[in-house]
């Protein structure tokens, strides 16, 4: 257990300790020191890695980056200060406690929730699923949570940088995929995904018709398993998911919201230094944005580029989650 700390540690120095726990959820968490890198993506990078792995072209042009949006590719160098980020994702046991104390609800969506996905029973976690990262929060939860402990969601630069490091590496331990190393889909299947139907017909039977019991229609893996106790792992199990600043599970497990208003043109207008993400949304729809590879992702989101969005009102997945940050007092 680290030492428990000031609501606002301050940045060590070379004979302090760089991990120490938050003062309300306890949660540990690691510092990230002062530094810059190369956010986002070249686009000829990104070819060449799609090739080298023979994904999908469609995610490219879907989640990417395409012919009239920027999305990752548009690579520029961004210089961040120091900040604390937690270690590992919040957890169902951490999220309790916040329930608990402030009477917020269970992060379940009834249309969709229930015994054959959730971890969450009649507003209270399921036994044994504590040391699980929560899997269905909205933004407005993350951010509840986040006023409730004192800290903040990381901007997606924050992220990023603490995902990449100072040599913008592709995934948190290199540039090389490995299928072992984090949670992802081709983990949880155990085989690869290079095709985006193969892909779906895996997780949701290729269909997002939903019969009254909350199942899909067709033969998938969401049908056979509870999503949130057997999709995640406790933190941990996947010792190579380290990114160079010691944080855990930044490639698997769950995505994690950031900040930021989602606008997929916002690094042609970004200021080098401590971006601060969109004065507000982009486009009709208004989306925050999430980083991270999950449990049920293809491999590609594990990259530490990738952008991904969501309303910030839902709570229809199992898949999104949040680590916390906060800068030295």
């Amino acid at each position: 257990m680290p030492d428990r700390i000031p609501a606002r540690p301050e940045a060590p120095d070379a004979a302090s300790a760089t991990e120490v726990a938050s003062p309300v959820d306890l949660a540990a968490m690691v510092f990230v020191p002062a530094g810059s890198f190369v956010m986002g993506s070249d686009r000829t990078a990104v070819l060449q890695l799609w090739e080298r792995y023979g994904w999908d072209h469609r995610w490219i042009d879907g989640q990417v980056g395409g012919i009239d949006w920027i999305g990752e590719l548009l690579a520029h160098e961004v210089e961040l200060d120091g900040f604390w980020m937690y270690r590992d994702p919040v957890t169902i046991g951490q999220y309790h406690q916040f329930m608990l104390a402030t009477e917020h609800p269970a992060p379940v969506d009834a249309d969709i929730h229930g015994p054959w996905n959730s971890a969450w029973a009649d507003g209270a976690p399921i036994p044994g699923s504590h040391d699980l990262p929560v899997s269905s929060v909205s933004w407005d939860d993350a951010a509840a949570y986040c006023s409730w402990a004192g800290v903040r969601l990381p901007t997606e630069a924050e992220w990023e940088y603490a995902a990449r490091g100072p040599a913008s590496s592709i995934f948190p331990w290199g540039d090389d995929w490995r299928p072992d190393a984090c949670r992802s889909a081709e983990d949880t299947a155990g085989r690869p995904f290079t095709d985006n139907d193969e892909w779906r017909r895996w997780l949701n039977g290729g269909s997002t018709r939903r019969q009254s019991d909350g199942r899909f229609d067709q033969p998938c893996w969401l049908n056979e398993h509870v999503a949130q106790l057997e999709g995640p792992t406790p933190a941990g199990r996947y010792p190579d998911d380290r990114s160079w600043c010691g944080v855990r599970d930044f490639a698997g497990q769950v995505r994690e919201w950031c900040a930021d208003w989602y606008d997929p043109n916002y690094y042609a207008h970004s200021p080098r230094h401590n971006p601060p993400g969109p004065d507000g949304p982009a486009g009709t729809v208004a989306c925050r944005s999430l980083r991270g590879g999950a449990w049920l992702s293809s491999a590609y989101t594990s990259r530490g580029a990738q952008r991904l969005f969501y309303p910030p009102d839902s709570r229809d997945t199992n898949d999104h989650g949040f680590r916390p940050v906060v800068h030295p007092g």
